[in-house]
């Protein structure tokens, strides 16, 4: 299953998610990639938006593979991998990790502000799982604060992943489990990197539109 690009994918798990009342929900983005993807969601059901704070943990040496992960609040999820290495070393990459990230959440609060997660339903999006350890780190990190249930909504995930994701959230809601999964990019026609700014300019027009709908409201 090949998905156009990630507007494609979020409006294909739109037709899974409307079974899940509205009501008192939260779509949760984890950045960068399903930040376009959880506003769209979160426009089209009526709910709140909100982005989770984590990030990947990886060695400058090779980015693309996950060490673990971590929130915005220090917590370090780590991969069997990372276990073996130099605790000083591992420590390194985890500070430098944790520098980008707060530095981002600096700047998204300027720009959207913090839900309240506690006693609602939590519908946590990204634009696919591989090794599942950013979106451990968000399950984790989501449950903390008390939801009433967290459902997940993917288009794509590994096999291992499904496994974690089905044992943390109380829904998972994945459009495509391939038996051969190398990277999520390998599932989109169009699979651009987000940007920083690109992320800033998503939560600004986010938050304009919602005051827009405030002051006039249909």
């Amino acid at each position: 299953m090949i998905f156009n690009d990630r507007l494609h994918a979020a409006t294909l798990l739109l037709e899974r998610l409307v079974k899940y009342p509205a009501s008192d929900a939260v779509v949760l983005a984890i950045p960068r990639g399903a930040v376009p993807m959880g506003i769209f969601i979160a426009r089209s059901l009526g709910c709140s938006f909100a982005l989770a704070p984590v990030r990947k943990v990886a060695s400058p040496l090779a980015p693309e593979f996950a060490l673990g992960a971590a929130d915005i609040e220090g917590n370090f999820y780590p991969e069997d991998e990372a276990l073996h290495l130099p605790e000083e070393q591992l420590r390194l990459w985890l500070k430098k990790s944790l520098d980008i990230l707060r530095h981002r959440d600096f700047r998204w609060k300027k720009l959207i502000s913090r839900c309240e997660l506690k006693n609602k339903k939590i519908i946590l999006v990204d634009d696919g799982v591989a090794t599942g350890a950013t979106m451990r780190a968000a399950l984790m990190w989501a449950r903390r604060k008390q939801p009433a249930e967290i459902i997940v909504a993917v288009p794509v995930a590994a096999r291992e992943a499904m496994v974690m994701m089905r044992n943390l959230a109380d829904h998972v809601e994945c459009l495509h489990v391939p038996d051969h999964f190398y990277a999520v990019g390998e599932f989109y026609s169009i699979f651009a990197e987000i940007s920083d700014d690109q992320v800033c300019r998503l939560l600004t027009d986010y938050t304009q539109s919602e005051k827009t709908l405030d002051t006039h409201p249909i």
